[in-house]
């Protein structure tokens, strides 16, 4: 009878677990390419020379596969770039694809989150579940994981 009530207890938080993420991904997804209402010129940047990587392999300003892009009289970082490459060659340029990879690394560090609380408390194993769940709610992640930030 231990054993079961045992697995229950398990299916029963991996399904709160489920249930969090889920919050989270609707959170982060729902009408991502319409709120916020534009992009920002870092974001179209990002975008463009994601499109520009995608086509040929060039930036912006025609250096081939370069790591650190200029655009705007700036300098940013090339992961994220090459990150959208893959998402604007489904999705198309649009808001919704230069902004999915961010809103997917917001879930998945919700996953985390849950992860590392989990191993560093193994006593208190339902500080995982909590801090997951304070994760996915907040504002600020919510903010940060729906736009293309430079990483």
């Amino acid at each position: 009878m231990t054993n079961l009530l045992l697995r229950f207890m398990k299916i029963k938080k991996n399904w709160i677990l489920l249930a969090i993420l889920l919050l989270a991904a609707v959170l982060r997804l729902w009408n991502l390419g319409s709120i916020p209402p534009h992009l920002t010129p870092d974001e179209a940047a990002l975008g463009y020379n994601a499109y520009s990587i995608l086509k040929t392999g060039k930036d912006e300003h025609g250096q081939l596969l370069p790591i650190i892009f200029k655009s705007f009289g700036d300098y940013k970082p090339g992961l994220y770039v090459y990150l959208t490459a893959p998402f604007v060659a489904v999705f198309g340029l649009s808001e919704f694809a230069v902004r999915l990879p961010s809103a997917l690394a917001g879930i998945v560090a919700v996953l985390f989150i849950y992860l590392i609380i989990k191993k560093l408390f193994t006593d208190h194993r339902s500080l995982a579940t909590i801090a997951a769940f304070f994760l996915a709610i907040s504002p600020w992640h919510i903010h940060f994981s729906r736009g293309a930030w430079e990483i």
